[in-house]
């Protein structure tokens, strides 16, 4: 790890209740982002806002999840499973197909999320209207909208998860 985990007792209480409904790699993730206590607090509660609350659904965002972790390889973001989205019917054959995706597994609208987020992570200048125009058979504006947005959002922290080194067990942090 490159950065240090301040430990629950030295965080704001609104990041800690976050670390404290956290699974492992979560808390991981959180108790880094403490060392910036003001933007975590700021930064939880519109990660969480954007992806629970999202038009998607649990199965559907977390599928898009999964497809961007493919591209970023956090190991943290791979092994995370959203419970609703297990009970709303996503299985680990279609997290196994993510990379190439059909429609044995996925639905229409799966699909196209699902291909979406996949180019969004390894290659977003491969990204056209055909892509768009694929969403939009499936999907209102504000859902399109909400998908970028969730892109954006997964591809960015699971990055950061892997430049922080929070799962690089070869170059730890010493104690001090």
């Amino acid at each position: 790890m490159y950065l240090s985990q301040v430990k629950p007792e030295d965080m704001p209480e609104s990041v800690r209740a976050t670390w404290e409904r956290a699974g492992d790699g979560g808390k991981k993730f959180i108790a880094a982002m403490a060392h910036a206590p003001a933007h975590a607090e700021r930064l939880f509660p519109y990660y969480n806002g954007v992806r629970y609350e999202t038009l998607l659904g649990p199965k559907l965002c977390e599928l898009l999840r999964l497809a961007i972790a493919q591209t970023t390889q956090c190991p943290i973001c791979l092994a995370a499973r959203r419970e609703e989205a297990v009970a709303e019917g996503m299985t680990e054959e279609q997290v196994a197909r993510l990379v190439s995706p059909d429609t044995e597994v996925f639905t229409e609208a799966e699909l196209a999320v699902v291909s979406f987020a996949y180019k969004f992570g390894a290659d977003h200048f491969s990204i056209g209207e055909a892509d768009f125009k694929e969403l939009r058979r499936h999907f209102t504006e504000e859902e399109v909208t909400e998908i970028g947005m969730l892109c954006a959002q997964f591809l960015g922290f699971g990055r950061l998860v892997m430049v922080l080194g929070l799962e690089n067990p070869v170059s730890p942090i010493l104690a001090s």
